[in-house]
């Protein structure tokens, strides 16, 4: 991870490449904000330096660029969510980046990854590579687009299609999921901020423990459902299934 030196303080224009093309990327983005919270990780301190201008240089949100004496409490909070989860994640061992996308290795042994959208306030599994979009943008004579097409709220897993559940969930570990995929859907609260909802997002999957919980209940569910339907209306029931329409 992006750190301070540890000795003295660099000028964050000496840390910050300021012709870099790739600001739309977390990794990226992170570098700004190390440069400007030098002191606060030298001295184990809550990162509270908002950078100057160079997140004009990014794709984060506009409204959050500037400082300005009169902004809305909703804009302050925002910005202190940004540095909140930036410290958390540059301080957590659990935690890399790369380009867009946040590897998350959890304490139970199992690994999350996603991507990041700046550009939409999104997380998701990249639907393709980097090279592939670069590939696919020069066949039609364009630039590729600065910013991941993602599968928006889906988070990569390293258990693959029809999991098991891991030992250590209580009342799940050891059951057979029956309609799973390598990824999982988890999406952000609608009056959380972006920033907020990823830290959340961040600490469910260091302790995954209520993530598989939360998806085998309802895979289990949905299963006993289909026994059920099976042994009660083989054929469907009628004036709901498209066999009585």
């Amino acid at each position: 991870m992006v750190s301070g030196n540890g000795k003295e303080i660099i000028p964050p224009e000496d840390m910050i490449d300021h012709n870099d093309t790739n600001f739309s990327q977390i990794e990226k983005i992170m570098t700004i904000f190390v440069a400007y919270n030098q002191a606060n990780i030298q001295q184990g301190t809550p990162w509270d330096n908002w950078p100057d201008w160079e997140l004009c240089l990014t794709a984060m949100n506009p409204d959050v660029h500037f400082e300005d004496e009169g902004e809305s409490d909703g804009i302050r909070a925002v910005r202190e969510h940004w540095l909140a989860v930036m410290q958390f994640i540059h301080d957590s061992e659990h935690i890399e980046l790369d380009d867009y996308l946040i590897t998350v290795n959890g304490v139970h042994g199992n690994t999350f990854n996603f991507a990041i959208c700046f550009q939409t306030e999104m997380w998701g599994t990249p639907i393709m590579t980097k090279d592939g979009f670069q590939e696919c943008f020069n066949d039609i004579g364009l630039d590729p687009i600065p910013f991941p097409h993602i599968s928006p709220s889906q988070i990569g897993h390293s258990l693959g299609p029809l999991w098991v559940c891991p030992k250590h969930v209580p009342k799940f570990g050891g059951e057979q999921t029956y309609d799973t995929d390598d990824t999982i859907c988890i999406g952000k609260g609608r009056d959380d901020t972006f920033p907020s909802a990823l830290h959340s997002l961040l600490n469910l999957c260091i302790d995954d423990t209520k993530i598989w919980a939360n998806v085998c209940a309802s895979d289990l569910e949905m299963q006993e459902r289909r026994v059920w339907m099976n042994e009660n209306w083989p054929g469907g029931i009628p004036d709901q299934d498209w066999e009585y329409q």
